[in-house]
């Protein structure tokens, strides 16, 4: 049977990061539907594609759905796209997928860009297991603190000063990376303490699409506690700073927690 939806992944930034697969999928498809055509359209004109575009959100879901399977089972092929990345992801169109999957209509994704999983490999933070929570949800946050696993958020920038100052409250002694600009010229990753990384940006207003990266609970202080003899010796000629940021990396701790705990050592 042929495919009646192709879920086309689109760059999150760099225009070369768009696949030779993605872009023959739009070029023969009869239809695109879109979070937003405008952005959409910006896309297509970039890299000389001309097709109808039809905007498919939440909002207009449960009218749109009905529409679009039945021009599916008369043989329309339709292609969905985010405004940037990997759709389904904080977008729109599950509930597409789920009517396909009702209406025994064939289906596929197209890989590509996706700005969680760019930024976790950003971060620097255990990637082995993680937990993708969406957009930045107040209410939620003292229960994801005790989440065994690398933490993944959106965020808009106005509200991302507020955001770190309410983490700080349930996710102490976490190191953090909020990473914005992904694949574009001015890509970048602050990485630190929350209280570190919100001083940065009350200082440095933060433009562009943000992620926030968490890393995982603390482990048991054993952890570090067995290395205090070495952590002894190693302080008589080495910087404590420097023994922090290797030990940091050998038992996956963040390095302000490390150096706090030298410091108590060592009574400085």
């Amino acid at each position: 049977m042929s495919i009646s939806l192709y879920v086309v992944s689109t760059p999150i930034g760099n225009l070369e990061d768009f696949s030779e697969r993605g872009r023959k999928i739009l070029s023969n498809v009869e239809y695109i539907l879109c979070e937003d055509t405008r952005i959409t359209a910006r896309l297509l004109d970039r890299i000389g594609i001309r097709k109808k575009l039809l905007v498919y959100n939440d909002h207009n879901a449960v009218t749109s759905i009905p529409y679009i399977i039945s021009s599916m089972l008369s043989g329309v092929v339709y292609a969905q796209v985010s405004d940037a990345g990997t759709p389904l992801i904080s977008d729109p169109g599950y509930k597409l997928i789920n009517a396909c999957i009702e209406n025994n209509l064939q289906y596929t994704a197209i890989p590509g860009a996706c700005a969680t999983i760019n930024a976790l490999l950003l971060s620097g933070f255990p990637c082995d297991k993680f937990l993708f929570a969406g957009f930045v949800d107040h209410a939620n946050l003292e229960s994801l603190a005790s989440v065994n696993a690398t933490i993944i958020l959106y965020e808009s920038p106005m509200k991302l000063v507020r955001t770190l100052e309410r983490m700080s409250q349930y996710f102490e002694n976490r190191n953090i990376a909020v990473v914005r600009e992904m694949t574009k010229v001015h890509e970048e990753v602050i990485r630190g303490s929350i209280d570190e990384v919100r001083t940065h940006f009350s200082i440095n207003r933060p433009q562009g699409e943000l992620v926030i990266v968490i890393t995982p609970p603390i482990k048991n202080f054993d952890e570090i506690e067995k290395y205090d003899e070495i952590i002894t010796m190693l302080a008589k000629t080495v910087p404590l700073k420097k023994i922090a940021n290797t030990l940091s990396k050998v038992i996956r701790m963040p390095k302000n927690v490390v150096y706090n705990h030298i410091k108590a050592l060592l009574n400085e």
